[in-house]
């Protein structure tokens, strides 16, 4: 059973060793041989099993919301931004479309727990860190924020765990590991996990001894990619104006951010062949 579109609830999880107990938020109470979380940085599943997502969380020091609003700029397969240190705007047009997509980043000490949940107090906290930016398109940005119905507002964090399972409760992806935007590597991790833990847990005589498998396979190969992370901090928002400049330097002469051929770490896990079932 996958705790992500179930909406499994405090107590949530009673795992007794040879099943778990599950208790959804709607009501009810279902028994399941075991509970994978895929349920991203802020997994509830995590919490049920594992505490807080304080005590795993690696903040990197930004925050940022991201949104459509009606594409009032005449864009058109392209993109701006605007940026001075610690804060930066940007509005790209996917295509030919009457949307925009806007997005407000910024730096900021420490994460604000209390706002993950809660989608006035994220809107409250990007509008005033913008405040007093009368230039640019800010202004807009800030009121199209404002105005939006679908806007997603997160921080730049990573999850690290000692261990991601307990019992016969295992975590993928994000909730597991979550390595920030800025590896470029959130999806490939995710994927690659979900492999490994479907192809351990099917071959391993028991779920413990499959979660243990998986993550043994898994580990190096997410600590490097977690740590691609830390060279692009200065990318999406730079701190300083010295960061701007080499940034705005290497679009110019490449126009990307990105190296070609990939890196390293982004194959360094030999993917194994499982048997069919």
């Amino acid at each position: 059973m996958s705790c992500r579109h179930h909406g499994c609830s405090s107590p949530g999880l009673d795992d007794d060793g040879d099943g778990v107990d599950v208790t959804f938020t709607g009501g009810g109470r279902r028994r399941f041989d075991l509970v994978v979380g895929t349920d991203g940085l802020h997994s509830a599943t995590r919490a049920l099993a594992f505490g807080p997502e304080e005590q795993f969380h690696r903040y990197l020091g930004y925050c940022f919301a991201g949104w459509t609003m009606p594409n009032s700029f005449g864009m058109s397969h392209e993109g701006t931004l605007w940026s001075v240190p610690g804060r930066g705007a940007v509005i790209y047009a996917v295509g030919d479309t009457d949307q925009v997509h806007g997005f407000l980043s910024f730096t900021r000490e420490t994460p604000p727990f209390e706002a993950f949940r809660d989608p006035r107090t994220q809107r409250d906290l990007v509008a005033a860190r913008f405040a007093g930016d009368d230039v640019w398109e800010v202004p807009a940005l800030v009121a199209g924020m404002r105005a939006a119905d679908d806007v997603f507002f997160d921080v730049v964090s990573q999850i690290r765990m000692p261990h991601w399972s307990t019992g016969r409760v295992g975590l993928v992806g994000d909730a597991a590991h979550a390595p920030s935007f800025l590896s470029g590597q959130g999806s490939s991790l995710a994927l690659v996990g979900a492999y490994v833990l479907a192809g351990e847990l099917a071959a391993a005589p028991t779920p413990r001894e499959g979660f243990a498998r998986y993550e043994r396979r898994l580990r190096d190969f997410v600590t490097r990619n977690q740590a691609l992370a830390d060279g692009g901090q200065t990318v999406i928002v730079p701190r300083t104006e010295e960061d701007i400049v080499r940034r705005d330097a290497a679009l110019r002469g490449s126009g990307s951010l990105v190296a070609d051929g990939g890196r390293p770490e982004h194959s360094a896990l030999a993917l194994p062949t499982y048997a069919a079932a």
